[in-house]
């Protein structure tokens, strides 16, 4: 049962079907999703040594429930410089997305955050991946 009013599967089914606007007319339909119901999130400032090069990153772990037809529990936002970010990913075996964003963006997940409704979710378009963290006040 869905703790969100709407079914999540129906409204992430609606983005899908709106990715027209990210994607050209010729991708593929959706191979594989994984939603994850967000239920608490921790807020992380780490500072690191990595290749003998000190860096900084801000990141969220977000918990929550998978959704029916996910096996998701987890996931991270990364906020990183433009240049540094990736691809949304999705570990199977760590049941976790990966999601790196623009750190310009900081401000409007942290405001995400606080909204009743909050969902993380990554889907597979053939060569296409698109990730999002969706949240309603």
């Amino acid at each position: 049962m869905s703790i969100l009013p709407l079914p999540v599967e129906d409204s992430i089914d609606e983005i899908i079907a709106n990715l027209d606007l990210v994607f050209d007319s010729t991708a593929p339909l959706a191979t594989g999703r994984q939603i994850l119901i967000v239920r608490t999130a921790q807020l992380f400032t780490a500072g690191h040594l990595s290749n003998g090069k000190a860096g900084s990153q801000g990141y969220i772990r977000l918990l929550g429930s998978p959704s029916p037809s996910s096996d998701v529990t987890n996931g991270y936002i990364r906020f990183v410089p433009p240049d540094a970010v990736r691809t949304p990913t999705y570990s199977a075996e760590r049941t976790q997305i990966n999601i790196w964003v623009d750190q310009a963006y900081l401000p409007m997940t942290l405001a995400q955050l606080s909204h009743a409704e909050r969902y993380l979710w990554v889907g597979f378009f053939g060569a296409h991946t698109y990730g999002d963290l969706h949240s309603v006040q």
